[in-house]
């Protein structure tokens, strides 16, 4: 699916944490600003996206009611061994109700600079403001 896979969870006294899957070639942004020394391919660079892509098509049509992530970035893009590419961080995300395609109203979230515009100016979020 294109998404990290939460695969447990703690809680202590004083700590609470999920734990998801590993993914051993970090994120996109570090890929992009030169941190590792294998440079990825165009055509890797294009499955990256791709990836990206799948994992935004589910998370606002597979799932009922549909997801907005809010702060897609290359650095919540992670790469497993094989440079498949995952979202992740998903504590913004919100639920809206696809029938109607109406905006939530919502505080304004996410990172400057991959702001939404328009969900900036209007503080209505939809699957358009991924």
């Amino acid at each position: 699916v294109n998404l990290t896979a939460l695969i447990g969870y703690f809680h202590s006294a004083d700590h609470m944490g999920l734990i998801y899957e590993f993914m051993a070639n970090g994120n996109m942004a570090d890929h992009l600003a030169g941190k590792y020394d294998q440079k990825l391919s165009w055509t890797q660079r294009l499955q990256i996206a791709l990836d990206a892509a799948q994992g935004l098509e589910y998370l606002h049509c597979g799932c009922k009611p549909a997801i907005v992530h809010r702060d897609v970035k290359t650095s919540n893009i992670l790469l497993n061994d094989k440079n498949r590419a995952k979202l992740a961080d998903f504590r913004l995300s919100r639920r809206f109700q696809t029938e109607s395609r109406s905006n939530v109203s919502t505080l304004v979230a996410g990172t400057p600079g991959y702001l939404d515009p328009l969900c900036f100016k209007t503080k209505g979020l939809n699957e358009k403001s991924d």
